[in-house]
């Protein structure tokens, strides 16, 4: 994407505008873990990032620039070829992670995920994602959005859960698991 493109899909003050997203599905999960584990993991961009969540690989998992409160990552995995997306993440909101595409060779900018955690009754956290996916055009697009929109809840609901399961055995301060 050029860099004029780029500036045209930008709101003032440098926010990438929102897409009319192709696709929107909302998923949740139970976890013993507490809302700041799901967090801490969703903003540890180090090479554990690959152990959570299912779709980075860590050879294809770059920092480019990071605050107190954002990070613009490049995140990728092999699907049919390299899927890669950069994002900027934004977790100033305390119960939230939101990550809003930049560039990707499958989704165009302004697509996000977000990512609530809030206390559980008792103990762990109630975790909820939604993801907004507009598909750039070509095969890797396409084929993208023809398994999102047939996998969708299902798909996206495995990702959740897989990633919660990794959370709940990384261990916390002292050895213990969460």
């Amino acid at each position: 994407m050029a860099v004029n493109e780029l500036k045209q899909e930008m709101q003032d003050g440098g926010a990438i505008k929102p897409v009319d997203a192709s696709l929107t599905v909302t998923v949740s999960a139970e976890t013993s873990a507490s809302p700041e584990q799901v967090l801490a993991a969703a903003r540890d961009f180090s090479e554990h990032r690959a152990q959570i969540w299912p779709n980075v690989e860590a050879k294809r998992l770059e920092v480019h620039e990071r605050g107190d409160t954002w990070a613009v990552v490049t995140e990728g995995t092999m699907v049919v070829g390299v899927f890669w997306e950069r994002c900027r993440y934004d977790w100033s909101e305390p119960t939230q992670l939101t990550a809003t595409v930049i560039e990707s060779n499958v989704f165009k900018p302004g697509s996000s995920w977000q990512l609530q955690a809030t206390p559980r009754d008792g103990a762990g956290s109630i975790v909820a994602t939604t993801v907004l996916r507009d598909y750039r055009h070509g095969f890797k697009g396409t084929f993208a959005r023809s398994v999102n929109h047939l996998g969708g809840k299902r798909l996206f609901g495995w990702f959740l859960r897989r990633a919660l399961e990794a959370i709940e055995k990384t261990p916390t301060d002292g050895g213990r698991t969460a």
